[in-house]
């Protein structure tokens, strides 16, 4: 794909089908320090790991000032009923006992083929997004037809983001809302702040979990070099997938082993375990400023008895206040026990756009049905709040 070809006067865009072609250093440089999952290295992890068999495209952009912003472009076949609920899903899959196919379709993501609840575009303060948005449109448009995908979406943008992606939607593209995510704001110098920080009603539920933790001999371990523990959390994070109500992807081992050895300093895999089994696990990213809740697996077998996942989250928190972060995200669904941690749900939103007229027009019709808003109750946790 030549990139000459997209770039406005003013503009060079480089574009590769592998992100270890292009340079490290500028990439990172279009980041903050939080950003890590935009990083060179985490988008490397992916691409490596074979998530999907997806293919790839990456743009780094280049204006007078250096680099300008950075866009990974994955392909992969999708579901259109992904986030749909109820009789809509019911139908949509009675309908596809008769036809397989049906509203699966092949899709160009401004993204990558991950879901944790983040973009994979960054704009450098300042940058020029009226030029640079629609050049990554075209290229995503380039791509698609390439690689046969009827439809191209940018995924997931925070509110805070989408004034910023006008120029997108003047493209013609539809918004629909995606699965919110969760975030809790960390103020506490340790966990016992936090937990002393909440109304009774959910500190007596964070006690009594912590007492279970106790009565059922469940230990916690941490560990900043998780490589050899692979195996036993990817087959906890396969029984979490077998139960997942909304599946975008489904990770392999390979993505696990990469993300404990390309981001080795930035990761920590949490294990909740009686004797010598694993009840639950999870992996964390940090970063000097933000805590994220990658991945969690569970045996659903005991963990109702030992309290596996909510032993789980609760390490999750200790960990991120631990960090110094000032936030931690604690990334889409669950989000009943998340509201009674604390966190908050934040709406995420995708940009669609169907290759045909008659596609799009269907798209534009329907989307309200096939992306309905998730309601997430609001709590009030914590005193004063």
């Amino acid at each position: 794909m030549s990139a000459t070809a997209f770039a406005p006067a003013g503009l060079r865009l480089d574009v590769a089908p592998s992100i270890a072609a292009l340079d490290p250093e500028p990439w990172d440089a279009v980041g903050t320090s939080d950003d890590l999952q935009a990083t060179h290295r985490f988008v490397r992890a992916c691409e490596e790991s074979g998530v999907e068999r997806a293919a790839y495209r990456h743009v780094l952009a280049w204006d007078a000032a250096g680099p300008a912003a950075v866009a990974s472009f994955s392909r992969m076949e999708v579901s259109l009923d992904l986030l749909s609920t109820g009789v809509v899903r019911a139908g949509i899959r009675a309908a596809r006992r008769l036809r397989p196919g049906f509203l699966r379709v092949p899709i160009v993501f401004g993204g990558l083929p991950v879901s944790f609840g983040r973009s994979c575009l960054r704009l450098r303060p300042g940058a020029d997004a009226g030029r640079i948005l629609p050049a990554l449109h075209e290229i995503a448009e380039a791509f698609a037809a390439e690689s046969g995908a009827r439809m191209v979406c940018f995924k997931e943008f925070e509110a805070a983001e989408l004034e910023g992606l006008l120029p997108l939607a003047a493209r013609g593209y539809v918004r629909a809302r995606s699965l919110p995510s969760c975030r809790l704001a960390l103020g506490w110098r340790d966990f016992d702040g936090y937990v002393a920080a909440m109304r009774a009603g959910y500190r007596r539920q964070v006690r009594a979990t912590l007492r279970a933790r106790e009565r059922e001999r469940v230990t916690v371990r941490v560990c900043d070099d998780w490589l050899a523990e692979c195996p036993r959390i990817f087959a906890l994070y396969e029984q979490v997938m077998d139960r997942a109500p909304f599946q975008l992807e489904r990770l392999n081992l390979a993505f696990f082993q990469k993300l404990a050895t390309v981001l080795r300093g930035g990761t920590r895999a949490i294990l909740i375990e009686r004797e010598d089994r694993a009840l639950a696990a999870g992996v964390m990213l940090f970063s000097p400023r933000l805590a994220t809740w990658l991945l969690a697996g569970i045996d659903y077998a005991v963990n109702l008895e030992a309290q596996a996942y909510l032993n789980l989250a609760l390490e999750v928190v200790r960990l991120a206040i631990g960090s110094g972060a000032a936030a931690l995200e604690m990334g889409q669904t669950s989000y009943d026990l998340k509201g009674r941690l604390g966190a908050a749900a934040a709406p995420r939103t995708i940009l669609l756009r169907y290759r045909s007229a008659v596609g799009q027009a269907l798209l534009r019709a329907a989307s309200g049905t096939l992306f309905p808003a998730a309601e997430v109750r609001t709590r009030r946790v914590f005193r004063g709040g």
